[in-house]
């Protein structure tokens, strides 16, 4: 029989906590390309043309990072609130 103890307050709150990170990360990263590109316009030749690579490689990577945090703090919600009505339900059948 499995067992386990959670407050689901606190799991909710640290989704909330992920989607607040994840915001902070996005605008971070928005504000360090602006500073990288700013460079497209005074820079040319072979190297350029391989920075321009590592910036596709970055907005890929960048991509599936966001996308994993996205994830990984609607799961918690979703978590934190099938525990909850686990809880409220669970209480409900005790009730007078």
């Amino acid at each position: 029989m499995a067992m386990y103890t959670i407050d689901s307050a606190q799991v909710s709150a640290s989704a909330a906590r992920v989607g607040q990170r994840s915001a902070e990360i996005r605008s971070q990263v928005e504000a360090l390309m602006a500073d990288l590109l700013a460079l497209e316009g005074s820079w040319t030749g072979v190297a350029q043309a391989g920075f321009q690579a590592c910036i596709t490689d970055w907005r890929a990577t960048q991509a599936q990072v966001e996308a994993s945090l996205d994830a990984i703090g609607l799961r918690m919600g979703e978590a934190a609130a099938v525990y909850e009505e686990a809880e409220a339900r669970s209480a409900s059948l005790f009730a007078g």
